[in-house]
């Protein structure tokens, strides 16, 4: 029997399989370019988009064959994970603009398993684990039916998967609005994040640029990674969930700081559409906080609002630094593991230092906040800035320190003199207020050695040493993310995430602070992806669904709770939420 005889009974079988298949499967290269490059945009082209989808259609193809054996495969989580991981290159391509590329794809899916949409959406959200499309596309299709309850859980859902999503923090909107509409109650947040913001105005898009972390596609291994030096255009990517640029790839400090992304942000603020903001997130809009167009009285800022400028040729007046992850510490609320660069890595930071940062803060009245990812002194990269900022070409410069605080013992502060007299702002994350509970949370730090240093950070703040920096220039420092314009400006602060193992010990943590002579800043556990959506759940005590979540309103009516020192501007992420 020659070759072709014995594969000739598979070669029926596939022609059978193949005229069986539905036509968008069997011709699904067509498909793809009608119906979901429309969908995208790329910075770098058509070219770049033709070429990306090209990649994804064979592993689409290949996923999708499991609905030849019927309904069944949507219950299947080997099908759930194939069909995202097909669409990763999309989803996680920085350059590339998805608009519902999942979505597309579910009214195809449905005809073809004669099957409702909704119906095939929660299926397959229901296996979908950590990954958001199908959570998110179940969860438009129940707020279009007018679930707006079971529509606005589907974004929490995929909000607990990962806070900086913009999609999921839309769908939560509408679903509230929706809510809203139907005549149900809101909490006063939610109340203000619905609200009208044309004609307020927000500051930071104008004044503040973030570099930080982002996730993108790697090619080679198939999988998701940190991207260095993702840019944001406010103190928080869960709160501007939008990627401006990057400030380690950038040409200059003008090309990141009026890059397309950060003028887009600008716009928004300036139309009053906040398109790009979460409503749900940001202190400031959840807090009702945001000033209108004509109280606001700075030269600067008033010329930028009349003239409607989004092009800035004067620079920023803060730069917040979080691109390293290094880091001395494993925290569950941030990582997995201890994280530091290796080389290559070490290399591009060192590159971004020199091209876009210190030429930033070169001759300029500037804030730089180092840092929200990773620690400074655990970091060789944030060391080498801290150590040029000592030149005369840096006078200019306040730092706003965040840290762990394990590597800022007295010696520190004796073989880094210039810190002392450049701080504005400390703010040490802590997170507890005992030393059980802080070596649970704070791994592998000591209780004992973070004490003393408390201590010794206590003593330079009482002797002023800060708020004498804050206006060493003859002007303030820009405001930290501690927030604008306070009319007694933080100076040394000790920061606890809210979780379910400390949350009993908030006023201790408050008479703590009482004793060190330190303010307090409660906040919000956000998800960052990197730990499985359930465990988040399990943590999230300020969920109303959280069996803890009735204690935890209780210990917020603690009288240790309303000390002056307590920070209020997060506290609204904090307080009961409509379930």
């Amino acid at each position: 029997m020659t070759s072709s005889m014995r594969n000739y009974p598979t070669l029926v079988l596939r022609r059978i399989r193949l005229l069986r298949m539905p036509s968008w499967r069997r011709n699904l290269s067509k498909w793809v370019s009608a119906n979901i490059e429309p969908r995208l945009a790329s910075e770098r082209g058509d070219a770049h988009l033709c070429e990306l989808l090209t990649r994804i259609t064979p592993r689409l193809s290949s996923a999708l064959q499991a609905l030849d054996g019927g309904p069944e495969a949507l219950d299947d989580l080997q099908f759930a994970g194939r069909l995202h991981q097909a669409l990763n290159p999309l989803m996680f391509s920085p350059e590339v603009t998805v608009r519902g590329a999942f979505n597309a794809m579910l009214p195809e899916i449905a005809r073809e398993l004669s099957m409702d949409e909704l119906d095939v959406a929660m299926r397959i959200a229901a296996v979908a684990g950590g990954r958001r499309e199908a959570i998110v596309a179940a969860g438009f299709r129940l707020l279009e039916r007018g679930r707006h309850d079971e529509a606005a859980a589907c974004a929490r859902r995929a909000l607990d998967i990962m806070t900086a999503c913009p999609l999921s923090q839309k769908l939560l909107m509408d679903a509230l609005r929706a809510r809203r509409s139907a005549g149900g109650t809101l909490t006063a947040a939610e109340e203000n994040g619905l609200s009208d913001l044309r004609g307020r105005f927000c500051p930071r898009p104008f004044e503040v640029i973030v570099s930080g972390q982002g996730l993108g596609w790697n090619e080679k291994t198939g999988l998701t990674e940190q991207v260095m030096g993702s840019t944001y255009a406010c103190d928080c990517a869960a709160w501007v969930p939008f990627v401006t640029g990057n400030m380690l790839e950038g040409e200059s400090p003008d090309a990141v700081w009026n890059s397309a992304g950060m003028q887009e942000v600008r716009r928004s603020v300036l139309d009053g559409d906040y398109s790009y903001c979460s409503r749900s997130m940001c202190p400031a809009i959840v807090n009702g906080n945001l000033p209108r167009n004509e109280e606001v009285t700075a030269p600067r800022l008033r010329r930028i609002i009349d003239r409607r400028e989004t092009i800035l040729s004067d620079g920023p007046r803060l730069v917040a630094l979080g691109h390293d992850s290094s880091c001395n510490l494993a925290c569950p609320t941030c990582r997995n593991d201890l994280m530091m660069a290796n080389r290559e890595e070490s290399e591009r930071l060192d590159r971004g230092r020199d091209r876009v940062i210190l030429p930033m803060l070169r001759n300029r009245q500037i804030g730089v906040h180092m840092t929200s990812w990773g620690d400074p002194f655990a970091s060789r990269h944030y060391r080498s800035i801290l150590e040029a900022l000592r030149g005369p070409d840096y006078d200019g410069v306040g730092i706003f320190l965040l840290t762990n605080g394990l590597g800022l013992t007295r010696h520190t502060w004796e073989t880094m003199p210039q810190l002392a007299e450049k701080i504005v702002e400390l703010r040490v994350s802590v997170d507890a207020a005992t030393k059980a509970t802080y070596e649970n949370v704070r791994r592998p730090g000591k209780w004992d050695v973070i004490r003393e240093n408390l201590t010794a950070m206590g003593e330079l703040s009482r002797a002023g040493t800060f708020i004498r920096n804050r206006f060493a220039s003859g002007r303030e420092a820009v405001s930290s993310d501690l927030f604008i314009d306070l009319a007694t400006p933080y100076s040394f602060v000790i920061a606890f995430v809210v979780q379910s193992a400390n949350f009993r010990e908030m006023p201790e943590f408050v008479r703590l602070a009482e004793e060190i002579g330190a303010d307090v800043v409660f906040q919000k556990y956000y998800s960052f992806g990197h730990e499985p959506a359930a465990v988040f759940t399990s943590k999230d005590v300020t969920a109303p669904t959280h069996p803890e979540h009735n204690e935890f309103q209780t210990i917020l009516r603690d009288p240790a709770m309303q000390n002056p020192r307590v920070t209020k501007t997060f506290m609204a992420q904090l307080e009961t939420r409509s379930a």
